[in-house]
Parts: structure tokens; C-alpha cells; sequence
């Protein structure tokens, strides 16, 4: 027996070997070792389609990438296109990084493969498979892993991306890591990229690895109109020995929309010192050159050394959507590419920019200046109170006076207000005595909530300081009278609230009354004191006998309404202090008759005229119902 088992580990790898580019149909479970058959008695026959799969390698080395080509092809091997290839490794130390991928006009499928630690030689069985007008098609493919040899490989290239598919003329960040074969980045190695299939171009063909061993570069995917594949190889020299890594991606045109959009990004500053602050402006149009605006766009940083304080945008009237970016503290000068991503219609849009850091310290000017806000969030035609604070760090540190100080808004719907009142692009103030330059921002009218990105900019002894601030716009459909009773206005019950009673037999009726409070907010939610609110009755179709009174605070007069000609008539109710206001509302009822039920409901609508004209309008209500007890 343990002679048999032997013999059973030497034939494995060679029966292993035989999988290599088998396919199979649907007509039965898939005989991997028999291409054109199946398993469990079916007939043997050709297959209405076959698919292939084709690792790079014979043989790798654990950790390593590998791009496996899938062919797709029906009986008559013609390619069969747009069909989604499913991976997955069936067995052996590998994973797959494309999980899914189309087969474009020549039926050719690419997927992304990276193995895995091994202790010993093994075999990787990749799978792929594809559903084709009802027919589930698998094919195979295989390849030995051996354990990493450091003496036979020195040095490892490996590549990633922020994505394996994009829509056309987008721009793609590929990232190249340099180890040596102790895991160890390897900085200061010079690397060159180069797209080796497929429609796409290097816009960054040149880069060097830092710190951490990676060096990054741009891809530009070309204007294909059907789905294509695309090769970008990355070749670095050591020891006069060349290291090759190539990664896949494809393009794939967006199926839910005809209309293509483009994106750019640039930022403020293309260098910048260590945790040093900054902003990135992206623009989106469409294919017309026409600004897109209303759309969300993300920011993310592809590489390099910096944090997003705003990872989010709204893209404004122009298109143009502005995120705050903080550069972090590099070991040694550094480059940093920062994406912008929206998706529109179904389709992916794209820009990179890249940026460099310095590793000189933001400090080292001397001066700093803070801005800082007297609220974090702001309603529509909100004001909000800016504050600069420039000090000068020389020990002691002191206040620098008498300073002139620049505000502008860089990002979101707001404008900056002179003490007139008066819009100003720009608007600069002098430090006072501790320092501090104050200005007015108001906040304007976004199409959802937003951030507003605010810059104030100094020059002290020919050295120019910036700093900037965010505030949130929390938007609000408009001003508000919220009336506070027990329930809300739309009780899921449908009932509102409700005021019961029951009355004796001889009972002629009964009279309720019902406190009602309120309180008015501007859309900042900041209650809005000293304000007339006017109260009416606005429903018909009550009892011929119920009979409504409002009733204000003293010194005003009540209302009755009885008939449908009363709706006229108004109570006014002034706010306190506080927005808040109270009535009361008294409803009588006849009596229904002996084991009989009454039941009326109310509608009171409030109105109101804000200093600045804004109307409001809200309504409020309840239900009133007595039951008569029947006669002895």
C-alpha cells in the first residue's frame, strides 16, 4: 500500500498537466480531462461552445502575478464576444484578482492571477465559465507553483490598479512595488510602463519607486466603442538583469447611456510641504463640453503620502466639484496622485493629479494662521462668522497685528459678505490686536447638502500663509412652523390625535378642548422669535352642529366658526422668545343620540411672514368623538 501511494504522487503532476486549455458544453457535468466529452454516461461529441484558459506561466514562483487568457469560442470556433467570463481557482496556492471579465471581439477574456505561499511544488487548476445562450461553458487551465527562491528571484515587480475596468478616455493610476526576496521594498529603482495590447496609451511612462518601493504611473484608456483588452507592462533593471510585470484591465463601454462625460482635476499647489494643506478642483463636463453639475464625485488618493478631509463633492452650476487635501509627513520627497471618481448613468469618469511633497516642515515659515468658523453646519442663506488667527511661532509665540488678511470661497455654494451686506469675490481685513481678521460668509442655495471650502491667505515678511476651513450645508426644504401635539401630522394610525368622550343618554352634547403649542424655525432650525403666526379652521364637510372656537393668549379676542363662511376668520399668536407659540382649541359636539357615536375632525393651518419675505405655511389637526350612553 504505501508503495501505491507513492506511485499515485509521482502520476499526479502529470496527469495535473493534461487540464491545460480544456473546454466543455452543458450537455453534462464537465470532464476536465476529456475536451470534447462528459461524465456520467452522456455521448461524446462537439460541444456548441468551448472555452479555453491559458495561464502566462508553465511554472511560478509563489507571490507572483500571472494573466490567464480565456478564449471563447462556438462549434465552428468563431469568437463569441460580450459574454462574462466567471474565475475561480478550483485547487493549488493561487487567488484571482479579476473575479469576472467580458470577452471582447475576439473572444479573448484576460484574468488577473497571484499565487499564493507554498512549502512545496503544487499544481493551480483556474477555472472559468460563461453562460452562452443557455449553455453553462467551463474550461481549465493549470500551472505549478514552486516555493520563492531568493537566489533565483532577487528582486519581484508586482503592479496593481484602483480598477480592472473603465469606461473610455479614462484615467487610470497602475502602481509598481519593487521587493527584493525578503519581502523588502526596494527604493530609488527607476521603472518603465508601457501598454503592450489593447487601445490605451501611458501618460506617466517613467517613474522611480520611494520609500515604501513603489513607483506609479497614469494609464489613458482609449475611445473603444465595444469591449477591449488592455496589457500595461512594467520593466525595471537590476544587476543588469530585467524584471517584467504586466497587469490587465479592460474597457468597457457604458451600455446605459450615450452620452459621455469627461473629468479633470488640478490642484491648488503642484508642491507642497509636509502636512501642509491644499485643495484639489475637478471639472465635469459631457461629450458637448457642457458642465455637468449636481453629481457626486469621490476623492480618493491612488498614492502616495495625504489624507481627504472633504472625500466628498457635489458638482456646482459650472461642473466643478473642490476637495480639502492634507499632505502627510514623507521620509523623503514624494509624489502623491489623487483620483477623482463619479458615476453618471452608469458610467465611470475618472481624473488623476498628481502632487508633490516636500519634506520641509509646514512650521518652518514661523507664521501660521488658523481659520475656524463660529458654527460646523448652515442652512440655506445661513450666515456664518469666519475668524483668521495669524501668530508668529518665534518663542514666544505673539499675535501678528495690523496684518491684511484675504477670504474667498474655493469650494460650494456661498458667498463672502462685506459689513454692508455687500457680495465681495474677495474681501481682505486687517488683524486686530490678538491677531484675529473677521469676515461674513452666507451660505447659498445648494442642490443637495454640500460642503462650502473657505481660504484665507497671508503674506508676512514675503512669506505667503494659507489656511483653510469647511462648513457643512445642511439643507432644509424651507422654513418650518412645527406644531407639537402628541402625535405627529401624519400618525401612521391615520387617526391624528384623538380626543374621546362618552355622554349620558339625556347629555345634549359636550365641548373639548385641546391645547395646541407650536414653534417656528428658519431652515438653519434656529427657532425665529417675536413672529405673528395666524391660525384659521380649513376644513368643510363638518356636523351641521359642531361648533369650533380659537382661542389666543390674552389680550386676543377668540374665533368661532360655525358656518363654512367663518374660514375667514384668523387668530394671531406672536412667538416668544424662544419661537414658540400656544392656543387653545375648543371643539362642541351634539349630542349623537342614545348608543350613538359623533365624530368630527379638525384642520387648523398656520401662516407666517419671516423678515426676510419667506412665507410659511403648515397645517396641524386632530379628531374629536363622543359616544352617547343608551337610555335606561
Amino acid at each position: 500500500m504505501r508503495y501505491f501511494w507513492k506511485l499515485a504522487l509521482i502520476l499526479l503532476p502529470v496527469l495535473m498537466l493534461g487540464l491545460a486549455g480544456c473546454g466543455s458544453s452543458s450537455s453534462g457535468n464537465a470532464d476536465p480531462f476529456n475536451s470534447g466529452g462528459t461524465v456520467g454516461g452522456a455521448t461524446t461529441g462537439t460541444p456548441p461552445f468551448s472555452l479555453t484558459l491559458i495561464p502566462g506561466k508553465s511554472s511560478a514562483f509563489a507571490n507572483e502575478q500571472m494573466i490567464v487568457t480565456a478564449s471563447l469560442k462556438d462549434a465552428s470556433s468563431n469568437p463569441v464576444a460580450n459574454q462574462t467570463v466567471n474565475f475561480s481557482i478550483t485547487a493549488g496556492p493561487a487567488t484571482v484578482v479579476t473575479t469576472s471579465a467580458k470577452t471582447d471581439s475576439n473572444g479573448i477574456a484576460l484574468a488577473f492571477i497571484r499565487t499564493t505561499a507554498t512549502a512545496v511544488t503544487t499544481n493551480v487548476i483556474v477555472q472559468g465559465a460563461s453562460a452562452v445562450i443557455n449553455n453553462s461553458v467551463t474550461g481549465y487551465g493549470n500551472f505549478q507553483v514552486s516555493p520563492a527562491d531568493a537566489n533565483l528571484n532577487s528582486t519581484r515587480l508586482s503592479l496593481s490598479m484602483t480598477s480592472l475596468t473603465v469606461s473610455p478616455n479614462q484615467d487610470q493610476v497602475v502602481v509598481a512595488t519593487a521587493k527584493d526576496g525578503s519581502n523588502n521594498p526596494i527604493a530609488n529603482l527607476p521603472v518603465a510602463f508601457r501598454v503592450t495590447a489593447g487601445q490605451a496609451s501611458m501618460e506617466i511612462a517613467n517613474s522611480v519607486t520611494d520609500s515604501n518601493g513603489q513607483a506609479t504611473s497614469i494609464v489613458k484608456a482609449g475611445n473603444s466603442t465595444v469591449v477591449s483588452n488592455v496589457i500595461v507592462e512594467a520593466t525595471a533593471t537590476v544587476g543588469g538583469a530585467q524584471v517584467v510585470a504586466n497587469i490587465p484591465f479592460q474597457v468597457v463601454p457604458t451600455t446605459t447611456s450615450t452620452v459621455s462625460y469627461t473629468m479633470t482635476m488640478a490642484p491648488s499647489k503642484q508642491v507642497v510641504d509636509n502636512n501642509e494643506e491644499f485643495y484639489v478642483t475637478v471639472l465635469l463636463k459631457d461629450s458637448g463640453a457642457k458642465p455637468v453639475g449636481g453629481e457626486t464625485v469621490t476623492f480618493s488618493v491612488a498614492s502616495g503620502e495625504a489624507a481627504i478631509i472633504t472625500p466628498t463633492a457635489v458638482t456646482d452650476s459650472v461642473g466643478k466639484g473642490i476637495a480639502r487635501v492634507r499632505a502627510l509627513n514623507p521620509a523623503s520627497t514624494s509624489a502623491v496622485i489623487l483620483q477623482a471618481t463619479a458615476t453618471i448613468d452608469g458610467t465611470v469618469v475618472t481624473a488623476v493629479a498628481p502632487v508633490q511633497i516636500t519634506t520641509q516642515p509646514f512650521s518652518a515659515s514661523i507664521i501660521k494662521m488658523t481659520l475656524a468658523s463660529d458654527k460646523q453646519t448652515v442652512g440655506i442663506s445661513g450666515d456664518v462668522i469666519l475668524t483668521a488667527t495669524v501668530t508668529d511661532m518665534q518663542s514666544p509665540p505673539k499675535p501678528v497685528q495690523n496684518n491684511p488678511v484675504t477670504f474667498s470661497v474655493v469650494g460650494g455654494s456661498a458667498t463672502i459678505r462685506d459689513p454692508s451686506g455687500i457680495v465681495q469675490e474677495t474681501l481682505t481685513v486687517n488683524t486686530d490686536s490678538i491677531g484675529n481678521a473677521v469676515c461674513r460668509l452666507r451660505s447659498d442655495a445648494a442642490p443637495t447638502s454640500s460642503s462650502i471650502i473657505v481660504k484665507s491667505t497671508t503674506t508676512v515678511n514675503d512669506k505667503e500663509v494659507t489656511a483653510y476651513h469647511t462648513i457643512d450645508i445642511i439643507r432644509q426644504n424651507s422654513y418650518v412652523i412645527n406644531f407639537l401635539t402628541l402625535a405627529p401630522t401624519t400618525d401612521p394610525n391615520g387617526n391624528l390625535n384623538t380626543l374621546s368622550g362618552t355622554i349620558a343618554a339625556d347629555a345634549l352634547g359636550a365641548t373639548f378642548k385641546q391645547l395646541v403649542p407650536f414653534q417656528v424655525l428658519d431652515n438653519n432650525g434656529i427657532p425665529l422669535p417675536r413672529l405673528d403666526v395666524y391660525l384659521g379652521i380649513s376644513n368643510t364637510g363638518r356636523n351641521p352642529d359642531t361648533r369650533i372656537e380659537l382661542v389666543p393668549p390674552l389680550p386676543g379676542d377668540p374665533v368661532v366658526y360655525s358656518v363654512p363662511a367663518d374660514y375667514q376668520k384668523k387668530i394671531k399668536v406672536t412667538t416668544d422668545d424662544h419661537g414658540m407659540g400656544i392656543f387653545t382649541c375648543n371643539v362642541s359636539l351634539g349630542a349623537p343620540g342614545p348608543g350613538l357615536t359623533n365624530t368630527e375632525s379638525v384642520i387648523y393651518q398656520a401662516t407666517a411672514t419671516t423678515a426676510d419675505g419667506v412665507q410659511l405655511l403648515s397645517y396641524g389637526g386632530f379628531n374629536v368623538t363622543i359616544t352617547q350612553a343608551k337610555a335606561p
